[in-house]
């Protein structure tokens, strides 16, 4: 559990008509009758989850709330390692269950649910994990289905023991059609700050297919499990998903959950002595060893290999190419890959043309790769657009000028780049304040340069540190760049960093600012995991500033720490720090002496 903030669990499982006994046995006994959650409605003022969606026809679903209480405790004899001679005494957090359910009849039925991150009560419950359950009912086509199915298998393939009359499937027969998914809330600005986060509200649209396992000679003959097409590929018993979700402080936290259920849609496994062989509707099969078999998901390009195989489609082309060029579910074959993706590419295919651009220029196959690009172009590609006009500027990056047939390319570009901007298109923009700000260009305007580039920034805050970059380092303005640092610092910790850096220069000296951004990458760096160098200088002049007193009040014991910690990682770099640092952490060790 995060010290910053406390993470909450929502997974999500579909299931047969009941729970498996071990995990019923499990969640009665943590149940607490005498001291239960006692908030099923929260105030309007009390941060919740609200999941809402459509619920599929002929199922039912349930939504369970685990809350775990610091408050309420019980104790338990452990005996470490089976050691009985030296039991201990541990104290654990009690625990409640709140459910809701609801039922959908012949036709699909909207809902909304809702769940309280604190519980109440007496306990001061805390919502620990959220589980969706989703359930089909004995009337649901998948159900029906599979009983049949069952009925058919047992009768042609009698498992191992054959002392027993195979039974007809009936209702309680354990189908645990199931999947299941975990999302984890995370506290904005917590630790888990990373690109795998996505922001609240969340939306999710599961569609889920069975998957029907025959196991001959064995006990467990028959098995069906649900899938889902929320991951790429998974094993034929594991399939749980995860899926982290930022929140910050408001009231609600939205969950859009809306299930599709394909029942023509099914998956069979084979499972023999010496290997697994998995069917997919359209005839697609493959051959594992045992133990290593792959689900794909539906809508997946491994899951209809045989139909891109037949088609003629260019998209379909480049699914294939990428089957092959991957070599996950067939051996990999960079030929027959580059084949599929040059006729996709041919065939308008834009991800095959930016691929096979990509490859050319890689390769320095400069003719190749202008070939790909002006396709791209062609289809309305901004990237590929911008690419095109970059080349015949470029040369005024180094400093140098065109003449002849170049300086009309350059001409006709600087033309094109001209509309883009007209357009209000924020690449465009930055392209062309960075031609302005130059001081050799041709096109030199420092104005103009800072008009666009404000221009760019307010599109797109993402294009800041270049912005802050270019402006600060070609023209050596730090008063027109700092707006533009200020924005990239709140966005990108090595922006933060390098800011900071050179507000602690002389010219603009400016300590507080300097300790603020420091601050900030301090106390997230090493979680987010930046470069140790970048770090190690900053926890060396932040420690500087808390030495000194700079910027805010002194905190020499701060100030020794990071000292400690920017010593540790100049181990592993050449710096400029370290032997200052070792100077000043010896003379406030021997002050506090």
């Amino acid at each position: 559990m995060s010290s910053i903030s406390k993470l909450v669990w929502l997974s999500l499982c579909v299931s047969s008509f009941f729970s498996a006994p071990v995990w019923a046995g499990f969640w009665d006994n943590l149940w607490q009758p005498e001291q239960p959650v006692d908030q099923t409605t929260p105030p309007k003022n009390a941060q919740r989850f609200e999941i809402s969606g459509t619920l599929p026809a002929y199922t039912q679903l349930e939504l369970v709330g685990y809350y775990t209480s610091s408050v309420c405790t019980r104790k338990e004899i452990r005996f470490p390692n089976g050691d009985i001679a030296n039991p201990y005494r541990a104290t654990l957090n009690k625990s409640s269950v709140l459910r809701q359910s609801l039922e959908s009849g012949a036709v699909v039925k909207p809902f909304s649910l809702v769940l309280a991150l604190q519980g109440g009560g007496d306990c001061d419950w805390q919502l620990e994990d959220l589980v969706l359950d989703l359930t089909l009912v004995p009337s649901h086509p998948i159900w029906q289905k599979v009983k049949s199915l069952k009925d058919e298998y047992l009768q042609t393939s009698p498992p191992l023991t054959p002392s027993k009359p195979a039974a007809k499937a009936s209702p309680h027969d354990g189908f645990y059609l199931s999947q299941e998914l975990t999302i984890e809330p995370v506290l904005a600005g917590s630790e888990e700050d990373t690109n795998l986060v996505s922001a609240l509200p969340l939306s999710l649209n599961p569609v889920y297919y069975p998957v029907v396992i025959y196991s001959p000679k064995t006990d467990s003959a028959f098995e069906v499990q649900l899938k889902s097409n929320l991951q790429s590929t998974s094993s034929l018993w594991s399939s749980t998903a995860t899926q982290m979700v930022r929140f910050d402080k408001d009231a609600v936290l939205r969950v859009e959950f809306n299930p599709e259920i394909l029942p023509d849609y099914q998956v069979n496994v084979w499972r023999q002595p010496d290997h697994i062989s998995v069917h997919y509707p359209d005839g697609t099969e493959y051959r594992y060893p045992r133990g290593d078999a792959r689900l794909y998901a539906y809508g997946k390009p491994e899951s209809r290999l045989n139909t891109l195989s037949a088609s003629t489609k260019a998209e379909d082309k480049r699914l294939l190419a990428q089957i092959y060029w991957a070599g996950y579910a067939l051996a990999k074959d960079e030929e027959k890959a580059r084949k599929f993706y040059r006729e996709a590419a041919e065939g308008d295919d834009l991800i095959a043309i930016q691929w096979m651009q990509s490859q050319a220029a890689y390769a320095g196959e400069v003719e190749q790769s202008r070939y790909w690009l002006q396709r791209a172009a062609r289809l309305g590609n901004m990237e590929a657009k911008l690419e095109l006009i970059r080349q015949p500027l470029e040369v005024i990056l180094r400093g140098k000028l065109n003449t002849a047939e170049a300086k009309s390319a350059e001409v006709k570009a600087w033309e094109q780049l001209n509309v883009l901007v007209n357009q209000g298109v924020p690449e465009a923009m930055g392209m062309m304040a960075l031609y302005q700000v130059l001081p050799w260009s041709p096109y030199y305007n420092a104005t103009a340069a800072l008009a666009n580039y404000r221009l760019s920034v307010q599109a797109d805050p993402a294009l800041a540190l270049s912005a802050a970059s270019d402006y600060y380092y070609l023209l050596e303005d730090f008063e027109q760049s700092q707006e533009f640092w200020e924005i990239a610092a709140k966005r990108d910790l090595y922006a933060a960093a390098e800011y900071a850096d050179i507000l602690l220069k002389p010219a603009q000296r400016n300590p507080l600012r300097a300790r603020y951004w420091l601050d900030k990458v301090a106390s997230q760096g090493e979680k987010q995991g930046i470069q140790q160098d970048v770090l190690g200088l900053a926890y060396f002049q932040l420690a500087s500033l808390l030495d000194a007193g700079e910027g805010g009040e002194a905190d020499p014991k701060r100030a020794q720490i990071l000292y400690q910690q920017s010593l540790v990682l100049a181990e592993r770099f050449s710096n400029d720090y370290a032997a200052q640092a070792k100077e000043r952490l010896k003379s406030l060790e021997e002050r506090r002496l």
